[in-house]
């Protein structure tokens, strides 16, 4: 129990930090962040992309170097547009991350009475940094490679390779675990409005 306490001591003191509302803020803030990178960041700047025959996901996928090197010889008219988006993947993690966070921060606070169903918003912010670390990490790899065409370490291909797997991984049970905690809180939210509505009855 104690181990389980300083698993999530960090993410408490989040939920803790701030009242409802302003999580309520940060989120929506944040959710705008998350929409308008995908739609006027990513969308865009992907499909210049592609004009190569290629995009960012091919190079994520590509297992060994002469895979990468045609890869990275297809996207140099276009290396602008793979630094920018580049770019965007960050400020589109941090969104995720403060989107996420103030979420289950909601469904934390509303859960705390019981010990069992708050455990799986806590566990979800857990999952929310594994996830982020490891999409920081898969970006950073990729910059590595496309900064040295010529001279990268074969090593990093590998590195990019383990950690888009391990963050898909992550992210195939963080993204239930936040619909469950989104589903929990309307129901607790629900069953309170009607116990209420039943005692002034």
């Amino acid at each position: 129990m104690r181990r389980e306490r300083s698993v999530f001591r960090p993410v408490e003191a989040y939920a803790d930090s701030m009242s409802p509302r302003a999580h309520g803020v940060v989120a929506l803030v944040s959710f705008c962040v998350f929409v308008g990178t995908i739609v006027f960041g990513f969308v865009p700047v992907t499909r210049d992309i592609e004009t190569s025959g290629y995009s960012t996901a091919d190079l994520q996928e590509a297992t060994t170097r002469s895979e990468v090197d045609t890869i990275l010889r297809a996207f140099e008219p276009v290396m602008e547009s793979v630094v920018l988006l580049s770019a965007l993947d960050y400020l589109f993690i941090v969104a995720g991350f403060f989107l996420f966070f103030s979420l289950h921060s909601l469904a934390m606070k509303r859960l705390s009475p019981d010990e069992r169903l708050v455990l799986v918003p806590k566990v979800g912010m857990v999952l929310t940094v594994c996830s982020r670390l490891l999409d920081s990490l898969e970006n950073l790899w990729v910059i590595l490679i496309y900064t040295d065409p010529d001279g990268y370490p074969t090593v990093l291909i590998g590195l990019m390779n383990a950690t888009q797997s391990a963050k898909w991984a992550v992210v195939a049970v963080e993204y239930p675990v936040l619909g469950l905690s989104m589903v929990l809180l309307f129901l607790v939210r629900f069953t309170a409005l009607l116990d209420s509505g039943a005692s002034r009855t």
